[in-house]
C-alpha cells in the first residue's frame, strides 16, 4: 500500500462479523469519520499485517476488512490509542482466520510483542527511518543488492540468479553477500533504535 493511497480508495464492503469482544456496535456511516479513521491508522494497520506475515496483497484485503470492522463496531469513537488497539485486535483476528494453525498463532503471538515494544507508539516510522539511515550507510553494491533483492523503489523482487547476473556474482556469493548486509543492517538498526 503506497503511502499516497487516500482514505477514499478504501473500498467499504458490506457487513462482516466482529473478531469478538469489542466496543459497543454503533456503527458508523460519517464519510468524514471513516476518512479520519483512515488518515490516522492505514499504515499502522498495514505495516502491523506484514509485521505478522501477510503479503503485500494480503495486508491490503485485511487491512480493509479490519477498518470495515472498526467502522461497524464505533471503534472511531475511541480515544485514538484505544481505536489503534482495536484495529490491531482486529487485524491479527483477520490474520489468523486466514491462515488458521497453532504455528501462526505462536508466531503472531511473538511478532505483536514485538510491534508493541518498539513500533506501536509510532505505527512503524522509527524503525523505517533507522532503516533507510542503514541503507545510507551501505556500500553502493550492498545497498543495490538489497534494492534489487527485495524489490524496492521501482525495482522488481530479483532472485539469487538473477541478482547475482546483476552484481556479478554466483548465487553463493549473493547468498553470502545478503547475510552479511543483513547483519549489518541489524547491527545498524539496534544501534540507533535501542
Amino acid at each position: 500500500m503506497s503511502k499516497s493511497t487516500p482514505a477514499a480508495a478504501i473500498a467499504l464492503p458490506g457487513p462482516m462479523p466482529g473478531p469478538g469482544p469489542g466496543p459497543a456496535p454503533s456503527p458508523t456511516s460519517d464519510a468524514a469519520t471513516a476518512d479520519a479513521l483512515v488518515h490516522t491508522h492505514l499504515r499502522a494497520v498495514w505495516r502491523y499485517l506484514r509485521w505478522q506475515g501477510a503479503s503485500p496483497h494480503e495486508a491490503d484485503d485485511l487491512t480493509q476488512e479490519a477498518f470495515v470492522v472498526a467502522l461497524q463496531k464505533g471503534a472511531a469513537d475511541l480515544e485514538p490509542a484505544a481505536t489503534a488497539a482495536f484495529l490491531r485486535r482486529t487485524a491479527r483476528f483477520l490474520f489468523l482466520r486466514h491462515r488458521r494453525g497453532r504455528d501462526a498463532e505462536q508466531l503472531a503471538d511473538a511478532v505483536d510483542e514485538l510491534w508493541q515494544r518498539h513500533a506501536a507508539h509510532d505505527g512503524g516510522e522509527g524503525l523505517l527511518d533507522a532503516l533507510r539511515e542503514c541503507l545510507g550507510e551501505l556500500t553502493d553494491r550492498a545497498r543495490r543488492a538489497v534494492e534489487l533483492g527485495y524489490g524496492l523503489g521501482a525495482n522488481d523482487r530479483l532472485g539469487r540468479v538473477d541478482l547475482g547476473k546483476e552484481l556479478g556474482l554466483a548465487p553463493d556469493g549473493v547468498k553470502t553477500l545478503m547475510q552479511r548486509v543483513r547483519q549489518q543492517l541489524r547491527a545498524c538498526i539496534e544501534r540507533r533504535y535501542p
